[in-house]
């Protein structure tokens, strides 16, 4: 009857073993299982946001090349007609002291013939083509903060390479968040992509040979997981606010563009008719002068208001600004 007895620590010792082995697989699938979870929650936060990001590029994209379009086509047009006037020193509109955009004098006009003829010296001139990162930053930027890499020394025929200053318009563009440079200021928007990108690499094993172990780091996973995920959606919901804010400016400025190219077209023919000198036109001619004027001021009302500033980071007063532009141009 001893040997039962003897038998019995060691029968004790396999059942043991065996629920903690039991124990142990269970923690290993339920590792599993929160990986596999974490994993797919950050995926889908990652290519949601990577969706938008390639909307919103594609966005701005078509606005900066529909601005480069109006440079090089009525713009262009605007300054030579108007331009053949004579005696015009100050013509103002009432419906644009709203705005505060000023009177137009010659002053303004040298203004659009300055940025047009720094357009063409960078080889971005009539016929030309515009490279996407070009064409981003011409939709995301202001003239000023465009064309002023001209008065550093730096040429604007480097355009093309613009994107590389700013961080936010390099990942926009699908490029590295690195090229931004160490030293520059990434904004909120990018500071966020730098959080997810890394975080997206952790998941899709499980860390160490015990169930227990395993188990824990998937719960820290998943954690994390949920942490990228509502990173992901303030990210997201940057993005679809440049993205709505680039579309409004888009349209609004086909808008603007369509009734300078009317305007023009008047002008043209009431110099023609009336001849160059302003002061001796009739006051119907005047308004015809006036209207190109107004036109012409709000698009470039457009050209000077940005969608992102120097950080990469939404404009916060580009979409009143747009919104009270609109209405002008119906």
């Amino acid at each position: 009857m001893a040997v039962p007895l003897l038998l019995a620590p060691a029968a004790a010792a396999a059942l043991y073993g065996i629920y903690k082995s039991v124990n142990g697989v269970m923690d290993q699938n339920k590792a599993s299982n929160l990986n596999t979870d974490a994993k797919s929650m950050a995926d889908a936060a990652n290519e949601r946001v990577d969706r938008q990001r390639k909307d919103t590029n594609a966005v701005l994209e078509d606005y900066g090349t529909r601005k480069l379009r109006a440079f090089n086509g009525v713009i262009a047009d605007f300054i030579a007609t108007f331009g053949r006037l004579k005696n015009v020193d100050v013509v103002s509109t009432p419906e644009l002291d709203k705005l505060n955009l000023g009177d137009f004098s010659s002053v303004g006009l040298q203004g659009l013939k300055d940025d047009y003829a720094l357009l063409k010296s960078s080889g971005l001139g009539l016929g030309s083509g515009l490279g996407g990162g070009a064409a981003l930053a011409f939709g995301a930027y202001n003239g000023t903060m465009l064309l002023a890499t001209a008065s550093t020394g730096t040429a604007i025929s480097t355009l093309s390479g613009v994107t590389a200053t700013n961080a936010t318009l390099a990942w926009l563009g699908g490029g590295s968040i690195a090229a931004g440079g160490g030293g520059m200021a990434l904004g909120t928007m990018v500071l966020g992509a730098v959080a997810i990108g890394p975080a997206l690499a952790i998941f899709g094993h499980i860390v160490g040979n015990k169930g227990v172990e395993a188990l824990n780091n998937a719960r820290s996973n998943l954690e994390m997981a949920r942490t990228v995920h509502d990173q992901a959606e303030v990210m997201f919901k940057k993005l679809e606010a440049i993205a709505r804010v680039s579309a409004l400016a888009n349209t609004t400025f086909s808008k603007v563009s369509s009734q300078l190219r009317r305007a023009v077209g008047d002008l043209g023919r009431v110099i023609d008719s009336h001849g160059e000198n302003y002061q001796r036109m009739p006051e119907e001619a005047h308004e015809v002068v006036m209207r190109s004027v107004k036109f012409a001021q709000l698009l470039k009302a457009m050209i000077d208001t940005p969608i992102l500033d120097k950080d990469g980071n939404l404009v916060l007063s580009t979409e009143k600004r747009i919104a009270d532009i609109a209405p002008l141009a119906p």
